[in-house]
Formats: C-alpha cells, structure tokens, sequence
C-alpha cells in the first residue's frame, strides 16, 4: 500500500469507515501474525493476539496519528498486547494457585457432577441469549473449532467482523457465566482437576 492511498484509508479509518478498516486489515494483517508468531512461538495464539490487535486499532480509529507509518504504529501495539498477555497470564496463574491451595477441602465427586451440569446449563443458555450473527459465529469458532478466514468465507463477512463478534460474545459470556453461583464453583473444581 503506497503512503498516498494509505494516507486516505487512515483518514477514513478514523471517521469510521468499516471498509477502510477492512482494506487496512487485508493489508497489514500478514506482517503482524508473523511478528506476533515470531514473539510467541505458537501459531494460534498469535492469530488470537493478531485480532486482539486489530480490535485495539479499531477502538483507538480516533487517535491514530496519521503522520507516522502505519506498520510501525501496528508493531507497537503487537509489542504491547503480548506483554499484556504475559502479564495477564502470570496473574491468573497466581490466582490459580490461590484458590487451589483455598478449596481443597471443597472437592467432593457427587456435587462435583451437579455442579457441572448447572454450569453447563448456565454456559449454554448464556451462548443462546446472544443476538444471532455472534451466536452463529461463535459456535462456528469456539464450539466447532472453524478458523476465522473459514467462517469469514462461509458467512461472506470479514475477518475483522468474525473478530468484533467474537470478542463481544466472549465478554458477554463470561459476565454470565461467572456471575452466577456456579461460575466461581466451577472454575475451583476444574482447577482441582487440572491439578490431579
């Protein structure tokens, strides 16, 4: 992409333009997975990181400072969201082991099964409530397993779109989810499964 037509697409980007978004995503996408692969050593958690990325982008359309190159403003962010993630990831692995050393003496087989089918209800109906196009969306990633660029050929959407649906699912869910009795019960046990 040549700095004039750049130039313009960021222009657009900032006043909201989806397709603007789009044609920048296209663009871009590539050199950012594979510096976030590079980073991370793990594929899939790079094409995770890579849409975490892009969602910022969209978030922070008002901001950007059109002056600067693109690409360099991208990487910055991809720096930013890993340590983000790693430092997310120590914290809940220090929560882990919290609550595992807390509720040992909670384990107990038979409300173990009565537990985890009332989540189960909770997570499913939680996955239902949501308006339709996240739903179907979610379901096709998450549940069926479908990368983003094959339901974004299925749906006739885009990557980015796929994206935005499923991070407002997945924040809808977990406020669900972990805000009824059960969540919080749930997460211990499975913790103390994961432990065994």
């Amino acid at each position: 992409m040549d700095k004039i037509n750049e130039s313009k697409q960021l222009n657009a980007l900032r006043l909201g333009d989806a397709h603007a978004f789009d044609e920048l995503y296209r663009h871009y996408s590539k050199p950012v997975f594979r510096k976030l692969v590079a980073m991370v050593k793990h594929v899939p958690l790079a094409e995770e990181l890579t849409q975490d990325v892009f969602v910022k982008i969209w978030d922070k359309r008002s901001i950007i400072d059109i002056e600067k190159p693109f690409l360099y403003y991208l990487l910055t962010i991809a720096n930013h969201t890993v340590s983000d993630f790693y430092r997310k990831a120590a914290r809940v692995s220090r929560l882990q082991e919290e609550i595992i050393s807390a509720s040992a003496d909670l384990y107990n087989p038979i409300e173990e099964q009565i537990f985890y089918k009332e989540s189960r209800d909770i997570l499913n109906s939680a996955i239902e409530n949501l308006p339709e196009q996240q739903k179907l969306v979610f379901k096709l990633c998450k549940i069926e397993g479908k990368s983003y660029v094959e339901v974004s050929q299925e749906l006739g959407i885009s990557t980015s779109t796929i994206s935005n649906h499923i991070v407002k699912a997945t924040k809808t869910i977990k406020k669900v989810f972990f805000g009824s009795k059960f969540g919080f019960i749930l997460l211990v046990l499975s913790l103390l499964e994961n432990k065994s």
